[in-house]
């Protein structure tokens, strides 16, 4: 994966920033571009040459924070990405509520469940063994999302370390076969 260069980089930051500002102040639902370039600073030829809307937006600039984060952790082993998700969830649950919560457009769950697997596919492959097929990561990543959903709930959210021990579990009673394909 190339990375882009460094206007690209903090234009998208700087997009990214203020739709995360917006959304701790109001509803995800009642931001729009405008409001999004009006905040960046930037122009909207600028915000449309990035991005087609606030949908995606939202999923592509919290992948590529997913990746920062999963890069920054010091957790190498084969579930990382995972923790670290779900520890972003739980202290921004405000943040994954568009995009996994019960009022999420189908754009922005699919998208960001899409962003998911490519994370796991490319973490999963970095490891040593045998990698995972592409319906085992498709059904991981559905499983993430739905845990990451019990996570950031509004009314009993479920804790961190629980979620992580559910899904460790699970991954541990199902490993022959998502080793083995």
């Amino acid at each position: 994966m190339s990375t882009p260069d460094r206007r690209v980089r903090r234009t998208r930051e700087t997009l990214h920033r203020a739709l995360i500002e917006l959304m701790m102040e109001r509803a995800y639902d009642r931001i729009g571009v405008s409001d999004v370039i009006a905040r960046a600073d930037i122009g909207r030829s600028t915000f449309y040459a990035h991005y087609r809307d606030k949908d995606d937006l939202l999923v592509v600039s919290c992948g590529e924070h997913l990746r920062q984060e999963i890069a920054r952790s010091s957790d190498r082993g084969r579930w990382a990405p995972v923790r670290v998700m779900i520890g972003l969830a739980a202290r921004f649950p405000q943040v994954y509520e568009p995009l996994i919560g019960p009022k999420a457009s189908v754009t922005a769950l699919r998208g960001y469940r899409s962003s998911v697997a490519a994370i796991l596919r490319e973490h999963l492959d970095e490891q040593s063994g045998p990698g995972a097929d592409d319906l085992t990561v498709t059904t991981l990543s559905w499983a993430l999302v739905g845990l990451l959903t019990a996570v950031t709930d509004r009314t009993n959210p479920v804790a961190p370390e629980l979620a992580w021990r559910r899904f460790e579990a699970i991954c541990r009673a199902g490993s022959s076969q998502i080793e083995g394909g």
